[in-house]
């Protein structure tokens, strides 16, 4: 192969990792655990959130998650942007390698919802999406040798659908003037009717979450 390119058993060249460095896969899994534990157990937080990021836990997000996904074709280009990616990290890296970037994915997405209580106070999503980004890459990172540049690449590549979808499918605007969020139910009106933004600009770790979540449903046929 070419500079800088490994071969990972009997599967396409892949960008060479300081595999000398990484953890022993079990030592990733474990990690993994120890995080999702994080993330189930951490205790509430009492924080003054504006009215814009109000939702406290996925939970209660999931109404707003869903109601600004309300169109099928929304939903589509939801689901095929992140196979596209997921499919194109195991295709380039392999699967062990493939492996290793889902268990840092898990593991930066639920170190990430520290973030997002730590950061629930800030008018702006903008310092919990650093925050998510950093620990991801991190945890990637730390997990399979990917370099950073690579991670956030697939993180914004996996962003471009949905965004399609959000301002020219389902209409949400990013900084259009918001309405107050409605404090408990779906609300009956149209598309965008709770908050004009996409939620990805208010709660990026809960929204990244309900991607995830939206996919798994158009998986097993049980669309919200």
């Amino acid at each position: 192969g070419g500079a800088g390119m490994r071969r990972e058993g009997a599967g396409a060249p892949v960008p060479a990792m300081a595999s000398t460095h990484r953890p022993p896969l079990h030592i990733c899994a474990a990690l993994t655990a120890v995080c999702v534990a994080i993330a189930l157990h951490r205790p509430a937080v009492a924080a003054a959130r504006p009215p814009s990021r109000s939702f406290a836990d996925f939970e209660s997000f999931w109404p707003l998650y869903v109601q600004q996904h309300s169109l099928t074709t929304t939903k589509l280009l939801h689901g095929v942007g992140t196979t596209l990616v997921v499919l194109s990290i195991a295709v380039r890296l392999g699967a062990a390698s493939s492996l290793r970037v889902g268990l840092g994915l898990v593991s930066g997405i639920c170190l990430s919802l520290l973030g997002a209580d730590a950061t629930a106070s800030c008018s702006s999503g903008l310092p919990e999406a650093a925050v998510m980004v950093s620990l991801i890459v991190g945890a990637v990172r730390l997990y399979s040798g990917l370099p950073p540049s690579q991670t956030a690449a697939h993180l914004a590549c996996g962003y471009v659908l949905p965004w399609v979808a959000h301002f020219f499918v389902e209409r949400n605007r990013p900084f259009a003037g918001r309405r107050p969020l409605a404090a408990s139910g779906v609300s009956s009106g149209a598309p965008g009717e709770w908050c004009t933004r996409p939620a990805t600009f208010s709660h990026p770790t809960f929204s990244l979450i309900g991607d995830f979540a939206l996919l798994g449903s158009l998986l097993t046929g049980r669309l919200p």
